[in-house]
């Protein structure tokens, strides 16, 4: 989430709503979370790029992901004329992954539905296939590292406490203790424009909050705040930014864009997460960090790069490096007949594969980093709905992969499942937008394994208008997010007055 959206300094909503109405509207918009915005993305999202993005997934061998996004494309475009092939091809994944019932059921209905097709014949060969390789199966568990226990949490994301003093800040958090919390997620990072914490002597208009020499500091409430907390039993995380922690070099950056429309570079925000000295600068930030006892840390939203983001010479040379291929923008994108319409090449799923598993091993850096002074620090990674609402948007857009995230063991996998602005963003109403969430609880399960390690992200404002949701909406949707699986749950952000204790019951805390 982008922290600007609470306002400057002052009170909580207070300095907020002191903005013109015009004037509030447009900065909020401006700071939105990251998700994929479905105005930004949908001339990109096309059923051939959609087709080459299952094809990629094949050909990486990732047969299961592969039937997936076969199955959504002919649900995502059911009049496209790839659709023969896609079933044909969501049979072919299914039976390599071994899945050799649902193999059997594809190739039956591509029959059905293709009978003109010279494939059927093979489809009928693929029938007795998957029935005789079906008598010889034996499942596969689960790896042992993905069903591994973590503390359910009942947490609370924090922009900043309202208390002046620290004994304010102290019976904020007491009551937040006595409500049933157990984790403060704590900002510990500050850009401009953000609220300052009441609480803070401001030193730097950016920064962090905690003491370095490798960026500005705001002031160091870090000391302070974690020993209110752990004296009241609260665990404390570190929520940290990544790539847009370049305060004190902001300009320097050599992270570069490429503009599909004037077909030209220029220049990314923040950080070029190629370049091994600013992955360097962001180590020794966040040892740092691990000076403190800190519990765990939160990577913010911004350890991510969008579709067109990542043709620094860095990056350039690291991916001809890897790969033997030289990267040329042109290359990624087939440019449709639709004006601004632009499908997506299976080079272009390569790549952004590739950056997806740059950003991981960054924050497996920074975590490893952390641990050799905090060897029981907890990491939580936050990802975007789409991770698993949507894969193939996450990975374009933002080069998110919740599968890549998996193979890095963090310990909660944070998915920001903000209602209302799915509902915006999909232009679904709200009884719509709960049975999604419903089904990600369930999905994100299935796929991490272990229930607990699901932190669900719930908003309690509207990030559009910043005002305060009606508590009820917010305490029925962690209600049905608990009536799913016994997931971990964070509100965000945190706000005096909110019944924090309809985050207690339904998630289990290990001793």
């Amino acid at each position: 989430m982008k922290t600007g959206i609470y306002g400057k300094r002052g009170g909580f909503l207070k300095g907020l709503f002191a903005f013109p109405a015009a004037a509030l509207a447009l900065w909020l918009v401006l700071a939105l979370p990251m998700g994929a915005r479905a105005d930004q993305l949908s001339p990109y999202y096309t059923d051939l790029g959609q087709f080459n993005y299952a094809r990629f997934l094949m050909d990486e061998g990732d047969y299961r992901a592969a039937a997936k996004e076969f199955s959504r494309l002919i649900e995502s475009f059911p009049a496209s004329p790839l659709i023969s092939e896609a079933q044909f091809k969501m049979g072919e994944s299914y039976l390599y992954s071994g899945r050799y019932a649902e193999a059997e059921t594809q190739f039956r209905l591509f029959i059905s539905n293709f009978q003109d097709s010279p494939f059927s014949v093979v489809a009928e060969v693929k029938i007795q296939e998957a029935r005789e390789r079906g008598k010889k199966y034996i499942p596969q568990p689960l790896p042992e590292r993905l069903r591994e226990m973590r503390p359910g949490l009942r947490a609370v994301q924090v922009m900043f406490f309202e208390g002046r003093t620290y004994a304010e800040v102290e019976s904020e958090i007491k009551a937040l203790k006595s409500s049933g919390v157990d984790t403060v997620i704590l900002r510990v990072f500050h850009n401009r424009g953000d609220r300052f914490y009441p609480v803070a002597k401001q030193g730097a208009d950016r920064g962090v909050y905690f003491k370095t020499l490798n960026a500005p500091v705001v002031d160091d409430i870090l000391p302070n705040v974690l020993e209110i907390a752990h004296r009241n039993g609260i665990k404390v995380f570190a929520w940290m930014t990544t790539r847009y922690a370049d305060y004190g070099i902001e300009g320097q950056s050599a992270c570069a864009s490429y503009d599909l429309s004037e077909r030209k570079y220029g220049i990314c925000k923040g950080l070029d997460l190629f370049s091994d000295d600013a992955v360097k600068r962001l180590e020794a930030l966040y040892s740092d960090l691990a000076a403190y006892d800190i519990d765990g840390v939160l990577f913010q939203d911004d350890l991510v790069l969008r579709h067109n983001e990542g043709f620094g010479k860095a990056a350039m040379a690291a991916f001809s490096r890897d790969t033997g291929m030289t990267l040329d923008p042109e290359s990624l994108y087939v440019r449709g007949a639709i004006a601004g319409q632009v499908h997506y090449t299976k080079l272009f799923w390569k790549w952004s594969s590739w950056k997806n598993r740059r950003l991981v091993a960054i924050a497996e850096r920074l975590m490893h980093t952390v641990k050799r002074k905090r060897p029981e620090a907890m990491f939580a990674i936050n990802l975007m709905y789409e991770s698993v609402t949507n894969p193939p948007y996450a990975l374009a857009w933002l080069s998110q992969d919740i599968n890549e995230a998996l193979n890095a063991d963090f310990d909660y996998y944070s998915i920001m499942a903000y209602h209302r602005q799915m509902g915006q963003e999909l232009q679904k109403d709200g009884l719509e937008i709960r049975d999604m969430i419903a089904r990600m609880v369930a999905d994100a399960a299935n796929t991490i394994g272990e229930p607990r390690r699901v932190l669900m992200k719930v908003q309690t404002i509207d990030w559009k208008t910043g005002a305060p949701l009606e508590n009820d909406e917010v305490v029925d949707l962690i209600r049905e997010i608990k009536g799913v699986r016994d997931v971990s749950v964070a509100i965000v952000p945190y706000r005096g007055g909110f019944p924090f204790g309809a985050l207690s019951g339904g998630v289990a805390s290990l001793d």
